[in-house]
């Protein structure tokens, strides 16, 4: 039951980081559309890595 359990969590995991890397995706292609998945947090760190990692 308790893999059964970490098999489910484990997979709506996966689940969401695909959703969100498909809205990424499209983002590219369609920069004016409006993210649906808007995280300002993550945005940020992610700026700021790209910032660091260019140095």
């Amino acid at each position: 039951m308790t893999a059964l359990f970490v098999a489910a969590i484990a997979y709506l995991i996966f689940a969401l980081i695909l959703v969100y890397a498909i809205d990424n995706l499209v983002a590219l292609f369609f920069p004016g559309a409006r993210s649906a998945l808007h995280f300002p947090t993550l945005e940020k760190m992610m700026a700021i890595s790209r910032k660091y990692s260019r140095k």
